[in-house]
């Protein structure tokens, strides 16, 4: 068999490792997303499916997505097995591929932020309130639509049953959170903020 002619060191071609690299990188582009990809991408718009799922109805009208999404998601819970509701699920996930759900997903993530400097404002107000009495002063002044009368009882109550638990374990700090009327705090301030926060206008 007759051997090929060698190519001379002056006929190599002469590209840097850095262009080879950014030939790599411009096939790797062109050829589209791998299926571990594709697969990762379905596992997270799944994911997103569920967050929706998990949301009020109130909550779920206020977010901009397809009409066919939002009456999947609604029909969700009529589902009447777990296969059914199985494979509702994997229709929801057609839906979320097939349409923009970008703007849901941006939607349900500033929820989320609200909801958590909600929760941090809540700590914040119950441990103002527990450590001073001109907290509620400053309380009122902030939300005076709120009820006071019942907010000071909890608020007695509260201050009483913590002094027991550290009384009874000085030792245990977590013993505070199995107090009744310490939690019971936590709920009326968060309800009395997030009706303030509902109220006010969208653009604030």
């Amino acid at each position: 068999m007759r051997a090929l002619p060698r190519r001379s060191a002056d006929a190599m071609p002469s590209k840097t490792r850095a262009e080879y690299d950014a030939a790599d990188e411009a096939r790797e582009a062109n050829a589209g997303p791998s299926r571990t990809q594709l697969k990762l991408a379905d596992h997270a718009l799944q994911d997103f499916g569920v967050e929706l799922l998990k949301l009020s109805a109130a909550r779920l009208d206020a977010i901009e997505m397809d009409p066919r999404l939002r009456q999947a998601l609604r029909d969700h819970g009529r589902m009447p097995t777990r296969e059914a509701k199985r494979r509702h699920m994997h229709f929801i996930g057609k839906l979320l591929r097939d349409t923009d759900s970008e703007p849901a997903q941006r939607a349900l993530a500033a929820m989320k932020a609200g909801d958590e400097r909600l929760l941090a404002e809540s700590e914040q107000w119950r441990q103002k309130l527990l450590e001073s009495d001109a907290a509620l002063t400053d309380w009122m002044k902030a939300y005076p639509h709120s009820e006071l009368q019942p907010l000071r009882v909890v608020l007695r109550n509260a201050r009483r049953e913590l002094a027991a638990a550290v009384e009874a374990d000085p030792e245990n700090p977590a013993a505070k959170g199995k107090s009744r009327a310490y939690r019971e705090l936590f709920q009326k301030i968060s309800a009395t903020l997030k009706t303030a926060a509902s109220a006010k206008p969208a653009s604030e």
